[in-house]
């Protein structure tokens, strides 16, 4: 679908406040710079047309337009959360729900919950740990197995700190692209970064939404190289230490301390996370688009 201008007007106008007006009032738009000037788009000509008789109204005194003091995110109640990023708060939840079945490893207790989320059945009855085939896992119809390592935390700090960055980065991507995209990313990262870390390690025993949250953030970089909306913007440094802190793990220096960290998953969703920006562009989803492009 191709869009329409809707206002041409000098660089130096601010619009931040006008288009926080059309995000409320749910119409999508685009406001980007060309030849000196700024220029807003939207999706048709209908939409076109009311955003000139509000820009007008707006301009002439006739809509009066305040801007609201943002209340902080920690005040946003689950209700509202579930409606505004029900993926995110299910992955929240999930993974709160998850925490537990890990609780009694220490004390060498695989428990009753654990064995149903690691990537293939594990027992360790005797002290001594086994595990059955992933291909016989699957051929069982066990296939919430390639998903629900992402469930499985091994200590609070490992929870938190995946929880805050999907919660980041999956809230971008549910805002600017929408629900059914994230979901659909969080499973295909999910899996393919399971059944690689598992492949390569032959270890089941592994977890954590963290090859999700690399693949998330790999996404919104890697969109934002082709999409200018601010929902897909990263801070170039905080990219650069992202990736630093994946370098530094994979060094192995982790280990000295004890930490063995699931590497194979973090690249592996990495890479899956920005092959599907780069081959889900903007412009082959109008809708996609359209949301992505309004005022955060």
């Amino acid at each position: 679908m191709d869009r329409v201008r809707a206002l041409t007007l000098s660089a130096e106008e601010d619009l931040a406040l006008f288009c926080a007006y059309l995000a409320q009032q749910r119409l999508g738009h685009r406001v980007f710079e060309e030849q000196g000037r700024q220029v807003l788009e939207v999706a048709s000509a209908a939409e076109a047309e009311r955003v000139r008789s509000d820009y007008a109204a707006w301009r002439d005194g006739r809509l009066i337009l305040r801007r609201l003091p943002q209340s902080p995110r920690t005040s946003m109640s689950w209700r509202a959360a579930l409606r505004a990023y029900p993926v995110v708060t299910a992955l929240t939840a999930l993974a709160l729900m998850g925490f537990p079945a890990t609780w009694q490893i220490d004390a060498g207790v695989l428990g009753r919950w654990l064995p149903w989320l690691t990537i293939v059945p594990i027992d360790g009855g005797d002290g001594e740990l086994r595990f059955a085939s992933l291909y016989g896992a699957l051929a069982d119809g066990q296939l919430w197995r390639l998903v629900t390592p992402i469930f499985i935390h091994f200590g609070v700090v490992h929870l938190l700190f995946n929880v805050a960055v999907v919660i980041e980065f999956g809230r971008r991507i549910e805002r600017g692209a929408g629900s059914a995209v994230l979901l659909l990313l969080t499973l295909l990262i999910a899996s393919i970064s399971n059944v690689a870390q598992f492949l390569v390690t032959h270890a089941p025993l592994f977890g954590g939404l963290s090859g999700v949250a690399y693949g998330l953030f790999a996404y919104v970089v890697a969109r934002g190289r082709f999409d200018p909306a601010p929902v897909w913007q990263v801070n170039p440094s905080f990219s650069v230490g992202v990736v630093i802190m994946l370098v530094t793990m994979s060094s192995g220096v982790t280990e000295w301390f004890g930490l063995h960290i699931a590497n194979t998953a973090h690249w592996v969703g990495l890479s899956v996370g920005a092959l599907a920006a780069l081959f889900w562009l903007p412009q082959r989803g109008s809708d996609e688009r359209r949301r992505s492009n309004r005022e955060t």
